[in-house]
Parts: C-alpha cells; structure tokens; sequence
C-alpha cells in the first residue's frame, strides 16, 4: 500500500477553517485596517516557507527533529488556548458557570476520536465542515452589513502593531500544514492554491473584525469578552443567535485544534498531544495567556522554520529522487504494520 496523498485544497480549506477560530477571537479588538495590510505580509512569508521547505518532509534531518518538538510543544500550548477559550465561551452564553471543566473534557471527546483515525480522514471531514461553515459565515455577513454604523468603523481600533499582529497570528494558522505539505501532488499549482486561500482567510478576519466594531463601536467592544459573538446575537434580535452562532463555531475551533494535534504525526501521536493541551487547559483556565504571546510566538517558530527546514531540494535531483523512495517505503512499511495491528 503506497502512501495517502493529500491535495492542497484539503489543506487550504483546513487553513481557512481553522483560522476562522482565531479570526473570531480578535473580531472587535483588532482593527480590520491593518489585518488587511498583513494579508500582502503573510502571503510572502508563506511563499518563502512553501519554497524553504519543498519537497522534502518538515521533520528531516537534525534540524528536521528540532523543528517536530517546536512545534508539538507549541502546538499543545495552543490548543489548550483553543480548548480554554471554546469552554468560556459556551459557559457565558449557556449560563451555566462553574462547568468549564466539563466543558472541556467535552470538547476534548471529538479531538481524541479524530486524533486516532487516519490524516487523511481528518482532511476530508474538514472539507465536509467547510460547506456548514460558509452557510454561516455568509449568514453573519449579509445581516450584519445591513445594521453596521459606519462611521463606527472608520474609527481606530487598539494600536497599530497590535492589530498586525493579531492579523499575522490569524495567518500563521497555515504554518501547521507545513508537515503534510511534501504529501501533496502537483505542488506547483498546489502552491498558488493555497496562497490565495491564506488571502481569503485574512479578508474574511478583516470583514468579522470591521462587522463586529462596527455594529457594536470600539468603545464597547474593549469591555467585552468575546464581542464577535455578542454581536452576531444582535443580528437576529435575540440571544438565542449568539448561543446559536457560537455552538456551530465549535467547527473552526474543532477543525484548529485537530490541525494542530496532526503536527505530532500519524498513528496515536495526534491523540496523546489532545491529552496533553487538555491537561494544560485544566492547569490554565480562568487565567488568559497575554494577548501578544501567541501571534509572537508563531511568529518565532516562522523564523526558526526558515532556519532549520532540511530544505526544498528539487525532485528532479539524484538526492531528491533517493529520499522519495526510501520516504515510500518506510511509508509501506508503517501502512503494514498498522493493518497488522489492527
């Protein structure tokens, strides 16, 4: 059995989704402004990672081996970010306090049971997840443009460099395909693909980040938690929609957080780094982590991706024909024994 390939809209749909969680997390406290001026940023940054990393898988080599603990230990810290900030928000607009506990032991259930299953599984039950999601988000859209103030949305937002790098931290989501990126074929065409779905991500953050202030005003959103939903409850006139549209944003949360659990690899690994972001959300809820950590922090593991990335070598090469083949039977070899075991 040969290895299972990916396509690049299975992971650029995967990028958009997922990022559609962090969108919604800075929608009324960024400014739209200069997440749009990011989007020109990220795609660079991205297209210098898809040519840094080629055709060679991301955990090659010792550099290789460095680069899978960097990113499994800042993969775990943020789903855990993820887990913390999905229990908050159903435990407000539920009403019921003191279950973020539970809440989070449920939200782990679905991410346990996708961690055990294949790659490819996961990628495919995202592209499914996409269909509901673009119902909803041209749901929010077409009402909310209809109640924005928009003298509201002129107005500053936070400070400048916040905004960017909040708009960088929503880009950065497509850093976490960079492991399965040598699994896809027609990489070239591929590539493009997904660069222009990384430019939609951040148009679509932009529009969230624009609705939400302006319905709601800059002055009103720095005191809220979470105004994104809040605002998506006044399209509708009633609370109800904001508890709606926040229990079918579980699929963003749900589709990062199973992204992110897929850098540790295939087989069980995906499953034991939900355990840990689990047990790091017990450790950490109540308490957020500083707002700046996380855009910056995936802005470091960029940096140290281009770093110690073994390299795009050309497939034409001898070397790069070597390491396909020896790739594909190690490949068969783990397909065997994980039929065997099963």
């Amino acid at each position: 059995m040969r290895r299972e390939k990916l396509s690049s809209r299975q992971l650029s749909v995967a990028v958009l989704v997922g990022g559609l969680s962090t969108a919604s997390a800075i929608a009324g406290t960024a400014d739209w402004r200069w997440i749009l001026v990011a989007i020109p940023v990220g795609m660079m940054v991205a297209w210098l990672l898809l040519f840094r990393v080629g055709i060679t898988p991301l955990y090659t080599g010792i550099g290789g081996r460095i680069l899978a603990i960097l990113y499994g230990g800042w993969a775990v810290v943020l789903m855990a970010d993820v887990l913390c900030r999905a229990a908050r928000r159903l435990q407000l607009t539920s009403g019921n306090e003191g279950m973020s506990g539970w809440l989070l032991i449920l939200l782990a259930l679905p991410l346990l049971w996708m961690g055990w299953g294949k790659t490819t599984a996961f990628f495919r039950a995202v592209e499914i997840f996409w269909l509901a999601v673009l119902v909803m988000l041209v749901a929010v859209l077409a009402l909310g443009v209809l109640q924005v103030e928009w003298r509201y949305v002129w107005l500053p937002v936070d400070s400048w460099w916040e905004s960017l790098l909040a708009g960088v931290g929503v880009l950065a989501t497509g850093l976490f395909v960079l492991p399965h990126i040598y699994k896809v074929e027609d990489r070239e065409q591929g590539n493009w693909r997904c660069l222009n779905w990384l430019a939609v991500l951040g148009l679509l953050a932009a529009a969230l980040a624009g609705l939400t202030v302006g319905i709601l005003s800059p002055g009103v959103t720095k005191k809220m938690d979470d105004p994104f939903y809040v605002m998506a409850g006044m399209l509708g006139g009633s609370a109800r929609l904001e508890g709606l549209i926040s229990a079918l944003w579980l699929l963003p949360d749900l589709t990062l957080a199973g992204l992110l659990s897929r850098v540790w690899g295939e087989r069980r690994w995906p499953a034991l780094a939900v355990g840990l972001a689990l047990a790091l959300a017990f450790l950490t809820i109540g308490s957020d982590l500083p707002g700046l950590l996380l855009p910056i922090g995936s802005l470091i593991l960029v940096i140290l991706t281009m770093a110690l990335a073994p390299g795009g070598r050309n497939c034409d090469s001898d070397e790069g024909r070597t390491e396909h083949l020896v790739l594909e039977k190690q490949s068969d070899k783990s397909s065997k024994k994980e039929q065997k075991d099963s």
